[in-house]
């Protein structure tokens, strides 16, 4: 198990923390190889508040929970993922709200920020959902929505710890966890015994980029296999 260095510490989000988690989401991603594609030409601060209108209400669900990394010195939130749990496990997950995060159909005042590219967007999609075209039940499964590190703080191992935290989790009740990884956090996630299910190719050439930008990996860990004690 990888050791949290004592200079920060690791909690549980709460409402008051999304503006913060979502201002360092983008951050992190500011330079992805997909991501930089769509944002390029937007205002940051276009594309927060565009974030937390139609992005972060997700986030905000009963079967959602964010952990985050803080830096004790700053109060900084330097790191975070967020697990979204069985919905057999969340009661509060009512059959409404289901069908609420079901549907993707944008809301009646849905915009793109002036300036948004939308096929990296698209792409972006088609990544996070990939979980649904294949064995996927959030009846049943655990599915990680994101896993983020500030920049400044990289290669710190911040991932892993996040990562074997919510492993904790799964393990205690047999579950199943469901991973979209970007290349840059492919290797983690080996490491913590998930599993290759599919590779997604974003096609990131058509913009500029590398065959290998483009390629994101579904992973799955399963519980039954690695055993409580492999968390």
């Amino acid at each position: 198990m990888a050791t949290l260095n004592p200079a920060y510490e690791l909690s549980t989000a709460v409402p008051a923390d999304m503006d913060e988690v979502f201002r360092m989401m983008e951050v992190a991603y500011y330079n992805d190889a997909v991501w930089k594609h769509a944002r390029k030409n937007v205002r940051d601060e276009d594309l927060h508040v565009w974030f937390m209108k139609f992005v972060a209400p997700r986030w905000d669900m009963p079967d959602t929970e964010t952990f985050k990394i803080v830096d004790r010195a700053s109060g900084r939130i330097i790191a975070w993922t967020a697990l979204q749990y069985p919905w057999k496990h969340r009661p509060a997950m009512t059959k409404e709200l289901q069908d609420l995060a079901n549907d993707h159909t944008p809301p009646s005042d849905f915009y793109w920020p002036e300036g948004f590219f939308i096929p990296p967007w698209d792409a972006f999609l088609e990544v996070m959902y990939s979980a649904n075209s294949h064995d996927y039940n959030p009846e049943e499964d655990y599915h990680r929505k994101g896993t983020m590190v500030h920049p400044t703080f990289q290669k710190q191992g911040l991932g892993t710890i996040l990562t074997q935290h919510t492993n904790s989790i799964s393990a205690r009740t047999g579950g199943r966890t469901w991973a979209p990884a970007r290349p840059s956090s492919y290797k983690m996630f080996l490491n913590e015994r998930f599993r290759d299910v599919a590779v997604i190719d974003n096609q990131t050439e058509r913009w500029g980029g590398t065959k290998e930008e483009g390629l994101n990996y579904l992973l799955r860990r399963d519980e039954v296999d690695v055993g409580a004690l492999g968390v």
